[in-house]
């Protein structure tokens, strides 16, 4: 009997203390979480990071340089070729020689009236920007407050634009030069003792009134003149549009503005 009693007694204490046991044992499913949470690896905040980093990282696009591309045409009509030099200057050494309708790579837009080119040996030099037609130069510093009055011809819309100190004092239609008798683009200046009210060219057959020279035989002119004085009326009605023999015709009281007020070494950028 007292043996029953002990067994029944052990029985008792082992199924009460089980249960204990039970009861403090911590859930599974917490421990997972809590493990996660104390180590940063909560599934909704590893979701948070990965948005995180998707919504700051950043694509960088690398722009490759833009090429700028000219043909030549030796405006001079002598031999057909045009010269290069080891500087932008007539005084420089002469390196090659390229010939009628090469292209040729531009990598710089230089004062006054020069370009410097890239060879196809990859050697550089420079050429005379009235030997080098191009649809666009490479970027240059100069602009509207480069000296004190700034003369800017455009070949998109035949406008142009004068600046005195920055402010825009005129501005006008005009015609450049067709494609096959260009006017070139780049930085010029008004050069000196280049300056007149009237000439007249026998081997064109028109007169100019008002000129003023940016680059050697290129002027600022009148619409064209015959050799009486009169307004050649279907040229002058094509002011607004490419027409001339390479310079910049404009209406007669444009260039009477440009031949009584510019000075010599005002700036003229061709675009």
């Amino acid at each position: 009997m007292k043996n029953r009693k002990c067994i029944l007694l052990l029985a008792i204490v082992l199924l009460v203390t089980g249960c204990a046991l039970k009861e403090d044992a911590p859930n599974n499913e917490e421990i997972s979480t809590e493990s996660q949470i104390g180590t940063g690896q909560d599934a909704s905040t590893n979701q948070i990071g990965e948005d995180q980093d998707d919504s700051t990282s950043e694509v960088v696009e690398v722009e490759e340089s833009k090429i700028y591309m000219g043909q030549v045409l030796d405006t001079n009509e002598t031999d057909g070729q045009i010269n290069i030099y080891d500087t932008n200057s007539y005084n420089g050494n002469i390196i090659d020689t390229l010939k009628d309708y090469e292209e040729v790579e531009l990598t710089e837009t230089v004062p006054f009236g020069w370009f410097k080119v890239k060879l196809e040996d990859g050697s550089e030099g420079y050429a005379e920007a009235i030997s080098i037609r191009t649809e666009e130069t490479p970027p240059h510093e100069y602009n509207k407050d480069s000296s004190e009055y700034v003369l800017i011809f455009t070949h998109e819309d035949q406008t142009l634009k004068i600046y005195n100190n920055g402010d825009l004092v005129k501005e006008s239609l005009g015609s450049s030069g067709v494609w096959d008798s260009f006017t070139p683009k780049g930085i010029f200046e008004i050069e000196d003792g280049r300056r007149g009210e009237w000439s007249y060219i026998e081997r064109f057959g028109v007169g100019l009134k008002y000129w003023v020279g940016f680059r050697w035989i290129y002027l600022f002119h009148s619409v064209p003149f015959d050799k009486d004085g009169n307004i050649i009326v279907e040229e002058a009605e094509k002011i607004g549009e490419p027409a001339s023999h390479g310079c910049i015709r404009l209406p007669v009281d444009t260039v009477k503005y440009i031949y009584d007020n510019i000075p010599v070494g005002s700036i003229v950028l061709i675009y």
